[in-house]
């Protein structure tokens, strides 16, 4: 499916590049929605202000900033997004794989049109959701750790975040 101004925001997914709002190349934004985000439209892609990235109603939208992804609530930031970037989001689709960052214990999700290796687990969008809380806990605190007998926490961690992260 093609996408532009009158079908993006329909049960899409797609990864803004972060922009300077400092640099952008108007003045006056197109669209204000109920949630305060605004949009500019262009003929190849669509800006976004926000201080949500991730779930925005049926969309599933992420922020890249640098190596880092947004999807989650803060401060205002603004992004690019191509019309050529925006995929099909289906609460029914097995259309998304979990990323994890041990070394930032950070982890996130992307579209299978992100995936190169095709190697990944795909999943719902719901099943990815709750594997990412399992993940996070696991990577983010220690509590856990009481029912596991291990020499090495950071190497039990892993093993554990892989295990969840690839499993069927």
């Amino acid at each position: 499916m093609l996408y532009n101004k009158h079908n993006y925001f329909r049960n899409t997914y797609a990864v803004f590049e972060e922009v300077d709002k400092t640099t952008l190349p108007f003045q006056k934004w197109h669209y204000t929605s109920k949630s305060q985000s605004a949009y500019y439209y262009t003929d190849t892609g669509v800006y976004r202000k926000s201080n949500h990235w991730g779930r925005a109603a049926k969309c599933r939208w992420v922020l890249k900033a640098g190596e880092q992804l947004y999807v989650s609530k803060g401060r205002e930031r603004v992004g690019f997004a191509l019309w050529t970037n925006f995929y099909e989001n289906s609460e029914t689709t097995k259309a998304y794989f979990i990323k994890v960052d041990f070394k930032n214990k950070q982890v996130t999700y992307a579209h299978k049109s992100e995936d190169t290796s095709a190697k990944a687990k795909y999943r719902t969008a719901k099943q990815t959701h709750k594997v990412i809380q399992k993940v996070k806990r696991i990577l983010q605190t220690d509590s856990w750790a009481k029912y596991y007998e291990f020499s090495n926490i950071e190497v039990a961690r892993k093993e554990l975040v892989l295990e969840l992260v690839n499993k069927d």
